[in-house]
């Protein structure tokens, strides 16, 4: 069934924390503003979403709930369909989110002061588990020529031989800088964290979210040469636009880690389930490929039309296209604004939410992250803001 994702649903979202009053006002410093920010989707689910729910609603009965044997196997079938990654189902663990699942995991596999690698300018979120753990943070920063990030491993293998550094959080693919990493990266990045005994986890909750020519790769399936020394998490929600429904999953092929993270999710009863969300997810990993992919190509639309928008009439501002998710990384420095310029300058003179590029670590002074997944006309009042707002420096 075609769905149509120009249309911007009527309700109430004063309490989604993207449009929320007090977020702007705390976060911005005011509350009317085209919110462009918090990572989620401004487009209606899944018509099959929506009459899966409804269902379950009207059976009336809600008691405890496991994941069952056919959610873990849709789950499964998914990744198998669509990116020959094979997950044994009886190997999933679950976990109300992503962040839960890998502040779980890095405080069951190091101590107090180890080092956790990250890659930035990354999400912002990383460095605020890291830092809450007691751990520290290990920067292995991207470089940025040609418009396009990489990964520097010459300083990679540096840090990861240091006694200290136990794991690498990778983010893949990368938000905010839109990389999709190539089979040859991940290949590199495995041969380092193998050959000095660091334990990779790897986000992929962006996995399903990639343009063609690119293509997602999971981690899983190139570590498989080097060891079972690998971790990885995910949801559903951002795939399906469903993340205040939807929890995260985790699998490792490796059953001493298995075991760990199932004792600490245990330990902090995070195990506990919920029965919309196990429709939810069971109906999105069976029925979902039309409507993803519907999707994907509404958000290349989106990109496109920015790119020529700002080609046309902001050539001072650009952006590195984005290989996979649904963010883009706008590049404000030949402004010459300092952060809190910028800061200024986008929510004073444009009128937007942005995420500021320097919360994501070294190398995102003079960025900024906007969320483009919302209907075109949303995104091109955005771009009619903005032009507004360069026009009148």
């Amino acid at each position: 069934m075609p769905v149509n994702f120009d249309e911007y649903p009527e309700t109430d979202r004063q309490n989604f924390v993207r449009y929320n009053p007090a977020f702007l006002k705390a976060v911005f410093g005011q509350e009317e503003l085209l919110p462009f920010w918090v990572a989620d989707t401004d487009f209606r689910v899944m018509p099959e979403l929506v009459q899966a729910l409804s269902a379950r609603a009207a059976k009336g009965l809600f008691g405890y709930e496991t994941k069952s044997p056919r959610l873990k196997e849709a789950l499964a079938a998914w990744y198998l369909r669509r990116y020959n990654l094979q997950l044994n189902p009886r190997g999933l663990l679950f976990t109300p989110s992503v962040n839960t699942s890998i502040a779980a995991i890095i405080d069951a596999f190091t101590a107090p002061g180890e080092g956790v690698i990250i890659q930035p300018p990354v999400y912002q979120a990383f460095m605020g588990i890291i830092k809450s753990l007691g751990r520290k943070i290990v920067n292995n920063p991207l470089t940025f020529a040609g418009n396009r990030y990489e990964i520097d491993f010459d300083h990679l293998e540096g840090v990861a031989k240091e006694p200290g550094t136990k794991i690498l959080l990778l983010c893949s693919p990368h938000n905010p800088v839109g990389r999709v990493w190539q089979e040859e990266e991940l290949a590199r990045i495995a041969a380092i964290c193998t050959r000095h005994n660091v334990l990779v986890i790897t986000d992929e909750i962006h996995g399903d979210i990639v343009y063609p020519p690119h293509q997602y790769l999971g981690m899983l399936t190139v570590y498989a040469r080097y060891s079972d020394t690998i971790i990885m998490v995910s949801s559903a929600g951002k795939t399906f636009g469903m993340p205040g429904l939807v929890d995260s999953f985790v699998f490792t092929p490796n059953r001493a880690y298995h075991k760990a993270i199932k004792k600490q999710i245990e330990r902090y009863h995070l195990d506990k389930s919920n029965a919309f969300a196990n429709i939810a997810l069971q109906t999105a990993f069976t029925a979902g490929d039309a409507w993803l992919d519907e999707m994907l190509t509404y958000l290349q639309g989106n990109i496109n039309y920015i790119a020529s928008y700002l080609a046309a009439e902001i050539p001072a501002i650009r952006f590195p296209v984005p290989e996979g998710t649904y963010q883009i990384w706008l590049d404000f420095r030949p402004l010459g604004f300092s952060n809190d310029e910028l800061q200024k300058f986008l929510v004073e003179k444009a009128g937007l939410a942005l995420n500021q590029g320097y919360t994501y670590g070294p190398g995102g002074d003079g960025f900024a992250r906007m969320n483009i997944a919302s209907p075109r006309k949303m995104i091109r009042q955005g771009m009619a803001q903005l032009a507004t707002a360069v026009r009148s420096l």
